[in-house]
Parts: structure tokens; C-alpha cells; sequence
């Protein structure tokens, strides 16, 4: 992905080693080639505060980002807690009707049993209506109206015994809802959480690169008086030293897609119509050449990985300047992003299953984010930025985070149109 000092450094190697005479101290003598080895250094050097003012550039760009999606997540926060507030005194006022329902009920019942007790267990009270009635007709009166209000007191209980059902099930639907914001409102803080560990990350990783775009203007500013010998070795030290904070600048890219499917459930997406049935992805370039392979690299300019000192994290796909860039799968376009180092201007899909994949270097993008893309859908154009030496196409497969060769997922062989 960086290969633009390559050169560089083995010019300096040639002239410092091969073709310039060294003096005691390991210089060149000659004040013309000395000149030359400094004129280079000095564009090392250029070339290196152009990267990590790019980077801080960037880092900054994702720290507003950051707080705007803090400023987000926590307005979603608030409102979580505002609707569990409301819930907690919808719940407490059904409570409270229960309470007044189920006491109502306790006194109907009461008053059934009274009358069931006047009227099937106290036979005199029947023989006292009896002696009270002034005919039969009255007698039977007084009967029917003794059913009467029998009927209408358990008429009335089974109502409210109905409408304490209702109550207490409405009850249980605002406690679920609660249950519900309260998930929600401890989910939305897990990711401000992790939003503020990453901006203390990116906070502590912008100051130490200013401290290096620092030292390195104050080189450049000193290059003319110090020996293209001690230029060189400071040169190479400040090269290693930036090159570490500025792949820490790109892996925030990977973080904010990590923040983004917390908050945009891919779940299962379904299969578009033309999928391979046989392989997972396609080949997003098909009349590609592989310029390199996933995995450990000699390159010292590739990010160290795990117990490797130098990892390749994706496959680089070379086609013309141009050429459209394809969907390995379906899946929805979670980042689309652009730096002047690192993978240049860039697309992030996720896919089911938690499989991500990221199109590098393009020379432009043509979809955008939350965008529904099928396998095969032109996501990008091949190009040449960020860090790159030609065009060429950066693919990359992340799974929970981590860097994963996609030739399993792909058909084997040699880049092809091949879906089967």
C-alpha cells in the first residue's frame, strides 16, 4: 500500500553506499553529491510532513465526527430516559387503579357473600320476607328482586374483575416497553462509551503526531546545516516513529465501521437474485492481476500484525486506471471515506454474518452510506490514492475487527468473472 519512499530510499542507499565516497565520519566529500543526498532527504522529509498533516487532518475530521455522534447518542440517551420517566408514572398510576379495582372487587364479593348468606343460609330471613309480603305477588316481587341484586352485585364484580385484567395487562405491556428503553438507554451508552474511548485514542494519537509534524519542520528548517549523513539517520528515525502513529490513524477507520454496525443492525440480509450459489464473494475486479497477497510482508513500509513485524492485510488487485470496482457480496455500505494517505478514498460494506469488507485507493466512489448494494454493484472506480505507488485496488475482509484472507470466500484460482 506505501511503496512511494521505496525509491527514495534506495537512491539514498546508492548514493550513500555504491557511489559517493564517505569521509571518516561516513560522509560524502564531495559538497555537490552531499547536496544531492540532502535535497533528498529534505524531500523525504516534505514527503513525510505531507502524510502526517494529512493524517492530522483526518484525525481531526474523525474527532468531529466523534462528538457529533456522542452529541447524537446522547440525545437518544436523554429521550430513552424521559420515556422510562413516563413509563415509571404510567406504571405507578396503574398500579394505583389496580389497587382501587381490586379493592372495589373485595367489596362486592363481600356483599355477595352477605347475600348468599341472607338468603341460603338463614332460612328465617326468607320466612321474615315471607311474613312481610302482603301477597304472593308482592312475595315473588321481593324474591326476584333479591336475584336481581344477586345478579347485578356478580354482574358487577366479573366487570371489574375484566377491567383489572385489562389494567394489569396494560401494566405488563408499559413495564415491557420500560424493560425496553432501559436495554436501549444501557445499549446507547455502551457505544458513548466506546465513542469517548475512541476519541481519548485519537486525542493522544493527534498529539503525538503534531509533536512529529513538529520535529520534522524543525529538521527541515535544520537540514542545511547538519550533515547528509546525521539528516539521513534522523530522517529514517522520524519515518518509522510517524509511519507507526499514521497506521494507528487508519485503523480509526475500522473503529468508527465497529461503532457503525452497533448502531445499524445488518442482521440477515437476503440473498439478491444472480448470487453465486456456489462461492460467497466474487471477484470485485475479474481481469485483475494480484500485485500482493494477504499476508506477512517483506515490505517494511506494510503495518506490523500479531508476531509479524510486516502484514499485508488485504489483496491488491491491479487493473487500468478506471476500472470498475465490484460488491464481492450483498450488503449495505456502512463507510465511504477519503484520505490523502492511508487507503486514499475508500468504501466499507458490511455484509451478514458479521464479514465486512473494505475497497481501497479508489479514484472514486459511487455509492454512498446506508446504501443497499448487491453482489456485483460497481461501488467504486480504480484509482491511486492515499498510499499508493499505481493504480491498483486495496481488498480487504475484516471479520469482529480483525484482517482475514478473503481467498476462501472467493472462487479459486486467478481473479475471473466466474459465479457459478
Amino acid at each position: 500500500m506505501r511503496g512511494g519512499l521505496i525509491a527514495l530510499v534506495l537512491a539514498l542507499l546508492v548514493l550513500g553506499a555504491d557511489r559517493l565516497p564517505a569521509t571518516a565520519e561516513g560522509s560524502p566529500s564531495d559538497p555537490a553529491q552531499q547536496q544531492a543526498i540532502i535535497d533528498q532527504v529534505r524531500a523525504q522529509l516534505g514527503s513525510n510532513l505531507a502524510d502526517a498533516l494529512a493524517a492530522q487532518q483526518q484525525l481531526q475530521q474523525s474527532l468531529q465526527d466523534n462528538a457529533a455522534q456522542q452529541r447524537v447518542l446522547q440525545g437518544k440517551i436523554s429521550a430513552a430516559e424521559a420515556k422510562i420517566a413516563d413509563l415509571d408514572l404510567q406504571i405507578a398510576d396503574a398500579k394505583r387503579r389496580e389497587a382501587i379495582l381490586a379493592r372495589r372487587i373485595e367489596v362486592k364479593r363481600a356483599q355477595l357473600r352477605q347475600l348468599a348468606r341472607a338468603v341460603y343460609s338463614a332460612p328465617e330471613s326468607a320466612l321474615v320476607v315471607l311474613a312481610e309480603s302482603e301477597s304472593l305477588s308482592d312475595l315473588l316481587t321481593r324474591i326476584a328482586d333479591l336475584n336481581v341484586a344477586g345478579a347485578r352485585a356478580a354482574e358487577i364484580k366479573d366487570s371489574l374483575k375484566r377491567d383489572l385484567a385489562a389494567l394489569q395487562l396494560e401494566r405488563e405491556k408499559e413495564e415491557a416497553a420500560r424493560a425496553e428503553q432501559i436495554k436501549l438507554r444501557d445499549q446507547l451508552g455502551s457505544d458513548l462509551s466506546q465513542l469517548k474511548s475512541l476519541q481519548a485514542q485519537q486525542e493522544t494519537s493527534l498529539a503525538q503526531l503534531e509533536v512529529k509534524i513538529a520535529q520534522t519542520r524543525t529538521e527541515l528548517a535544520r537540514l542545511n546545516t547538519q550533515s547528509a549523513q546525521l539528516a539521513q539517520q534522523v530522517t529514517q528515525m522520524l519515518q518509522q516513529q510517524q509511519d507507526a502513529i499514521i497506521a494507528a490513524a487508519m485503523q480509526s477507520v475500522w473503529t468508527q465501521l465497529q461503532l457503525w454496525v452497533q448502531s445499524n443492525n445488518v442482521g440477515q440480509i437476503p440473498t439478491s437474485s444472480g448470487h453465486s450459489t456456489k462461492f460467497r464473494f466474487i471477484w470485485p475486479e475479474p481481469q485483475a492481476q494480484i500485485s500482493q497477497p494477504f499476508g506477512p510482508s517483506t515490505y517494511w513500509f506494510e503495518p506490523p500484525y500479531g508476531s509479524y513485524p510486516h502484514f499485508h492485510t488485504g489483496i491488491d488487485l491491479v487493473e487500468p486506471f478506471g476500472s470498475p470496482v465490484q460488491a464481492a457480496d450483498d450488503g449495505v455500505v456502512a463507510l465511504v471515506g477519503s484520505s490523502s494517505s492511508g487507503y486514499g478514498n475508500y468504501v466499507v460494506i458490511a455484509h451478514s454474518g458479521g464479514l465486512n469488507t473494505l475497497y481501497g485507493h479508489l479514484s472514486t466512489a459511487l455509492v454512498s452510506v446506508g446504501q443497499q448494494v448487491t453482489q456485483g454493484t460497481v461501488v467504486g472506480l480504480e484509482g491511486s490514492t492515499g498510499n499508493s505507488t499505481g493504480a491498483h485496488l486495496h481488498f480487504e475482509l475484516r471479520i469482529n475487527q480483525n484482517p482475514v484472507n478473503p481467498a476462501p470466500y472467493l472462487p479459486p484460482g486467478a481473479p475471473s468473472a466466474f459465479r457459478g
